[in-house]
């Protein structure tokens, strides 16, 4: 790799990303300014100048479609060697499967959705209507994503700084039932890959060398999603190597329902001394008047962002309001149907909503 090609098509505020001497650094990349592109080429910039080896470093992020896209990127830079990119979960298993193949133990199943066995236990049949399940299964998550024991949770709903809206007796007597039920049928959850990897890190101290002397340069993408377990790991995996690179944009946000603490950019140069902080603040996405739009939904949330666009002037963003989403998914229906047909030919129509459930009116609508 031609460490001046990898450099050829960025901005400046990229290019002293990808390029700084530091290895401690926190990337604040608004949306749209290329965190990406910035990751992966400091990924291979650092290895084409021999200041970095693929085979010692490992990339997390949180989606398999975001690993699979790191990947890519690498690949298609002509990175070939193994350098570890994956999510949080699978790097996690990666490690515990090597573990439990070290220990001659037999590796456990994982489960893909923990309402198989939450709705099955009897302390849930027994007190949990059928139509809460879902909130139980919404509480036992973020109770896990922060390592919550059910002793915390207990105490914690009795003194109010815990949320629920269950008996903090009750969620607590669910969370130790389904633990010794995954422990009687040897299944872990996502959330067990993280704290058993997390467990085995702090209290193995063979392992934890072994993993720090593998994994010397750590990059994590979407950091201000972290949640305290995720923070745990990456605090774990550093060990006392300045070798990190984090980035991340603290008003992107959205996982707080899910235990993630954006904190950790916030807060960044307390928690990391020596960190270097470098800010991406130009948008190659979107049009400025996009751009104006979403800074002023982040400042009327008193969220700050000094994100600007790099684009051309486009039209106006339209903001409609509707009564209900029966109305807005009609509303919708109609736009699309009043496009170009061949926009709806070509499938070049896109409708964007934040859950599965506000979709469901739309599709109606549109059929």
């Amino acid at each position: 790799m031609d460490p001046q090609a990898l450099l050829a098509d960025l901005d400046d505020d990229q290019r002293r990303a990808v390029t700084t001497e530091s290895t401690l650094v926190a990337v604040i990349a608004g949306a749209g300014s290329g965190k990406t592109r910035v990751l992966t080429r400091r990924v291979a910039h650092r290895i084409a100048i021999g200041s970095a080896d693929a085979r010692h470093t490992m990339a997390l992020t949180f989606t398999r479609e975001a690993a699979g896209e790191l990947r890519r990127r690498l690949l298609g830079l002509g990175l070939t060697d193994h350098i570890t990119a994956g999510t949080f979960h699978s790097v996690a298993h990666q490690l515990l499967r090597q573990r439990w193949s070290d220990r001659d133990e037999a590796p456990r199943t994982i489960i893909g959705d923990r309402g198989r066995v939450v709705r099955d236990l009897e302390v849930v049949t027994r007190n949990v209507g059928r139509h809460d399940v879902d909130q139980l299964l919404d509480e036992l998550a973020a109770a896990g994503a922060r390592g919550w024991s059910p002793d915390r949770v207990r105490a914690g709903v009795r003194r109010g700084d815990v949320r629920s809206t269950f008996d903090g007796e009750l969620l607590a007597e669910v969370m130790a039932e389904y633990t010794a039920e995954k422990r009687r049928r040897r299944l872990v959850d996502l959330d067990d890959l993280l704290s058993l990897t997390v467990t085995a890190i702090e209290r193995d101290a063979g392992f934890a060398d072994a993993i720090r002397w593998r994994f010397r340069h750590l990059l994590v993408d979407e950091a201000q999603d972290l949640n305290p377990l995720q923070h745990r790991l990456v605090e774990l995996l550093r060990g006392d190597h300045d070798d990190v690179f984090l980035v991340g944009d603290p008003a992107q946000a959205i996982y707080g329902f899910t235990g993630s603490d954006p904190s950790l950019l916030v807060d960044v140069a307390d928690r990391f001394p020596g960190v270097e902080v470098i800010r991406l603040p130009v948008n190659h996405r979107s049009t400025p008047q996009v751009v104006d739009a979403g800074r002023f939904v982040l400042e009327s949330a008193e969220v700050g962002t000094t994100i600007e666009s790099a684009r051309t002037d486009g039209g106006p963003p339209v903001v409609r309001r509707h009564d209900d989403e029966h109305a807005e998914a009609t509303s919708v229906a109609s736009l699309i149907a009043a496009t170009d047909p061949d926009f709806v030919r070509t499938g070049r129509v896109a409708v964007l909503a934040r859950t599965h459930a506000t979709l469901e009116p739309t599709r109606r609508a549109l059929a």
